[in-house]
């Protein structure tokens, strides 16, 4: 469980999409807790993935990298079973876990494989996901007119973070010809499916 604890904290809330844990500050930490593990033991996995990160950051309760690994694990388990039946969510959420090594042995190639069935199956996000592969280079070779392509498919399927990763690529010039207004547009669609980076990247070029 060591190689976990490697990870910064923002980088497993980004790639888990997790709701963000500020309640670990307050008092509702253990009832928000408790609710978790409650979802989790119905067969919810991001209940099972949030508690996780809780166990594995002490947050709301005892540090504990073993109770962290068992829940990723189950996690895991739950994403498997419902891609193996066909719900292309699962799909994608295995394939999380097998991008990061999250309850089992990091495979980014294995995580490529399930970002695309997901895709291929309906889930925006795993097109997302997978454009993002493509266009660092991670488990495939490095592909920017692909990652702009899965971009496209998982914004216009109603995926927030892809229309805000391709507005990026539109501000920078990074596999496109630089375009500002279309940057704009990206944003403003990446901010109104409810994705914070989107709605900072519009306000910041809506200001120049």
């Amino acid at each position: 469980m060591k190689r976990l604890l490697t990870l910064s904290f923002a980088t497993v809330l980004i790639l888990l999409s997790a709701t963000p844990l500020l309640y670990a500050q307050n008092s509702s930490a253990t009832q928000k807790n408790a609710r978790y593990q409650k979802d989790c033991d119905a067969g919810d996995p991001k209940s099972c993935g949030r508690l996780a990160i809780a166990y594995q950051f002490g947050l709301g309760v005892t540090q504990d990298d073993d109770k962290a690994t068992a829940l990723y694990r189950k996690e895991g388990d739950i994403y498997r079973g419902r891609c193996d039946g066909g719900d292309a969510a699962g799909c994608t959420g295995l394939g999380i876990n097998y991008q990061i090594g999250l309850g089992v042995q990091k495979d980014e190639e294995h995580a490529v494989a399930l970002y695309r069935q997901g895709c291929n199956g309906g889930d925006a996000h795993g097109c997302t996901l997978l454009g993002a592969m493509f266009a660092d280079g991670h488990g495939i070779a490095r592909d920017k007119a692909q990652a702009v392509v899965l971009y496209r498919k998982g914004c216009d399927s109603g995926d927030g973070n892809g229309c805000t990763r391709l507005g990026m690529m539109f501000e920078d010039g990074d596999g496109v010809t630089k375009d500002k207004a279309e940057a704009i547009e990206l944003y403003r669609k990446g901010c109104a499916n409810d994705d914070s980076e989107g709605c900072s990247g519009f306000k910041k070029l809506t200001r120049k």
